[in-house]
């Protein structure tokens, strides 16, 4: 008995080390609602969302009168994804394998920021047309990932167009002045062309009258 003790024990203290670890892991930051008669869970599926990194969108779906899964929703339910104002983007929703009533999207957010998620269609005949938005209380923005590049933080392609646009620009400002400076130019010897012909008879008429004068 004496020498079963101790490994009784240290067996105990590993199972509660373990559920403490498991028990204080952080869960993903999604946003619950409930829709009708259904509870919606919604977030990134990768979290957190890193722009240019693989993602997808998250949806889970319970009926909240058995506390089942719904299925089926990839063929009666679209998903759409919207950033910074601009149109949204439908998405094909596809089932989870082995999860019952889960959902996901593929994506890539290219861009650091709030996004929108939006669901429409039915659900058991029921209308479902609803918008979720990333934000504080809700599930996690996308994030910038050059904060944890290492040893050296390369620019994302985003941030490389925006420098090429950027450039692209200052090309065509410096044409645009290299083109308004030639023909400031051209103006100029113009304009010194013809007042140089304009004085010539001049010159050459009071020359003529001095001669006259002299000859009488």
């Amino acid at each position: 008995m004496r020498r079963f003790l101790p490994s009784f024990v240290m067996a105990l203290a590993i199972g509660l080390a373990g559920s403490l670890t498991l028990s204080t892991t952080p869960a993903l930051a999604h946003d619950h609602r409930d829709i009708g008669t259904y509870e919606f869970v919604v977030g990134f599926m990768s979290e957190p969302a890193l722009q240019g990194q693989p993602n997808g969108i998250d949806l889970s779906v319970t009926d909240k009168a058995t506390k089942q899964p719904v299925e089926g929703l990839e063929k009666t339910l679209k998903a759409a994804i919207a950033f910074g104002g601009g149109q949204p983007k439908e998405l094909t929703l596809r089932t989870r394998f082995q999860q019952p009533g889960k959902y996901a999207a593929d994506l890539i957010p290219t861009r650091p920021g709030s996004y929108i998620f939006t669901f429409s269609g039915t659900i058991n005949g029921q209308p479902i047309n609803e918008k979720f938005e990333s934000g504080p209380g809700r599930f996690d923005d996308v994030q910038a990932s050059m904060a944890l590049h290492f040893p050296v933080a390369d620019p994302s392609p985003a941030q490389l167009q925006q420098w090429l646009d950027q450039a692209r620009q200052q090309a065509a400002t410096a044409n645009t002045l290299a083109m308004a400076g030639l023909a400031v130019a051209v103006l100029s010897l113009l304009l010194a062309g013809y007042l140089l012909l304009a004085r010539r008879p001049a010159g050459q008429a009071r020359a003529m009258a001095a001669q006259g004068s002299r000859a009488d």
